[in-house]
Order: C-alpha cells, then sequence, then structure tokens
C-alpha cells in the first residue's frame, strides 16, 4: 500500500504555505485595504502609517492565528486533490461563510446573554442609525452586518484565488510500485 503522502498533490509544506497566505490575504483584506482606500482619500501622513504598524503587530498574529486554527482543516481537506480556480473559489466563499456563522453564534449569544441580564441596558449608534438596543441588534444593524459579512466572503474569494494562483495546481504523482 502507498503511503498516503506520496499520493497527494500537494505536500505538508504546501499546506503550510497556504495557510500563511491566507492568513496574510485575509489580514490585508480585512485591514490593509480599508486603511488605505481611506487614507487615500484623506491623505496619507504619518500617524496614519504609524496605525499600520500597529494593525499590523496586532492583527497579523491574530490572522495567523485565525487561519491555523480555522483554515487549516479546510485546506487539508480541499488540498487532497489537484485544486482549480472555480474549486478555490467556492472553497474560499465556503470558509468565509462558516468564519461568519461562527462569529454570529459568539457574538449573539453573547448579546443575548445581556439582554436578559436586568442591570444592563444600553443603547449604540453610529450617527445614521441605531445599531444595538441592550445589545440585541436592529434592523438597520442587521443590514449592516449582511454587507460585512458579503465583503468578508469576497475578500476569502479572493484570497483563495491568490493562493491557488501562487501554490499551483498541484503535482500528479506517478503511481507507485509495489515491491517485490
Amino acid at each position: 500500500m502507498a503511503n498516503a503522502d506520496q499520493m497527494a498533490p500537494y505536500s505538508q509544506r504546501d499546506i503550510a504555505c497556504a495557510v500563511k497566505l491566507s492568513a496574510l490575504l485575509g489580514w490585508v483584506g480585512v485591514i490593509g485595504v480599508p486603511v488605505f482606500s481611506n487614507e487615500y482619500r484623506s491623505g496619507l501622513d504619518l500617524d496614519s502609517l504609524s496605525l499600520v504598524f500597529w494593525y499590523a503587530l496586532f492583527g497579523l498574529p491574530i490572522s495567523l492565528f485565525i487561519c491555523w486554527l480555522f483554515v487549516k482543516p479546510f485546506l487539508r481537506v480541499m488540498m487532497r486533490r489537484k485544486v482549480g480556480y472555480v474549486r478555490a473559489a467556492c472553497w474560499g466563499a465556503g470558509i468565509g461563510f462558516v468564519l461568519v456563522t461562527v462569529s454570529v453564534a459568539f457574538s449573539r449569544y453573547r448579546g443575548w446573554r445581556q439582554a436578559h441580564d436586568p442591570k444592563t441596558t444600553s443603547g449604540y449608534g453610529d450617527g445614521i442609525g441605531t445599531l444595538e438596543v441592550s445589545d440585541l441588534l436592529t434592523d438597520y444593524d442587521w443590514w449592516r452586518f449582511a454587507q460585512n459579512s458579503f465583503h468578508f466572503i469576497l475578500i476569502c474569494i479572493v484570497a483563495a484565488i491568490i493562493v491557488r494562483l501562487i501554490i499551483g495546481p498541484g503535482k500528479i504523482a506517478p503511481p507507485i510500485e509495489a515491491k517485490q
């Protein structure tokens, strides 16, 4: 019987590289793009560039931790076969959807528990509309959350396609003959 690693189109090193690339691209998409697009409109200054340093100092380790914890298992399953661009995009959307779902489950559970605490009442808004009342989301915040989730899933799709572009389609392992 042949060793499974010798038959796989991607090595463990390829998987590790894919996880690291996913973390970097995810950080760039979630932090880098909004920061630089905002600074491009308002003008770059030294204080703005120092913020990018702090976002990188704290954001990149968090991104790496999340990718090693949550994304690597998906990549292991996905990279058992050769990966095309469409398959990478579908898996990127799926991984993004799972991360959004986990985020919703944790944050809404916490909000539900706080909403049932009689000692706590609060309202929170962003100047346009009310977002939370006693830690329960309003219709307006659900709409904003849906938009942000859609953008996050798009970032995951683009990151998956870029990772596939860099990692490649995988190698075709020649059949291993049995020892006689």
